[in-house]
């Protein structure tokens, strides 16, 4: 199986900023998620593993040269809300799976769920690039709200902070790996 990661953000875009910095917490995360997915045999990319500037194109071009089986995009988000959620592609299929499968395993910790959904642009696709335009099932998840003085204690320690994106790489790898392999393992679709 391999497995792409994005990391949200980066470089001269900090992303959200309250408590804590989107950009850092996003790294700490997906380093995090890659450990877990390589001691279980995955083979996995990341768009970036330091503080560096990472063009949402870049990444995009990464992860289908790459030409993973799943991809996840880490994110924090912002708005004073609370909570985890996640996108997946608007036709469903094995990336709302994915979604699905994460969101399970980070409420086992604590976290509460804003939900698993899609967000349309104006023609009536993906609004998200990273959903609309990667070759495989995608998900991008959005782990807390780094502005709210209450979700923001869900990570807002390092160790805290990987602890949360390892239960979410569980959802990615436990479940998703079997459905993958029983309903999609000859094609690449959504």
């Amino acid at each position: 199986m391999r497995v792409f990661i994005g990391v949200g953000h980066g470089g001269s875009d900090s992303g959200a900023v309250g408590y804590l910095v989107e950009k850092e917490v996003n790294l700490v995360e997906a380093l995090a998620c890659k450990d877990f997915l390589e001691m279980h045999g995955v083979e996995v990319l990341m768009s970036r593993a330091t503080d560096e500037n990472d063009p949402i194109t870049d990444e995009i071009n990464e992860c289908n040269a790459f030409e993973p089986d799943l991809a996840i995009d880490v994110h924090s988000n912002s708005g004073r809300g609370d909570g985890f959620e996640a996108f997946y592609h608007y036709k469903g299929g094995l990336s709302k799976d994915l979604a699905e499968n994460i969101e399970s395993e980070v409420k086992k910790i604590g976290q509460n769920s804003r939900g698993c959904r899609t967000r349309l642009n104006s023609s009536g696709k993906d609004y998200y690039a990273f959903i609309r335009e990667t070759i495989c099932p995608a998900v991008i998840c959005e782990g807390f709200f780094v502005d709210n003085e209450t979700d923001v204690k869900i990570a807002d320690t390092i160790e805290k902070q990987k602890k949360l994106w390892s239960n979410l790489c569980k959802g990615n790898f436990k479940d998703t790996w079997n459905l993958y392999k029983r309903k999609f393992i000859t094609t690449r679709r959504r």
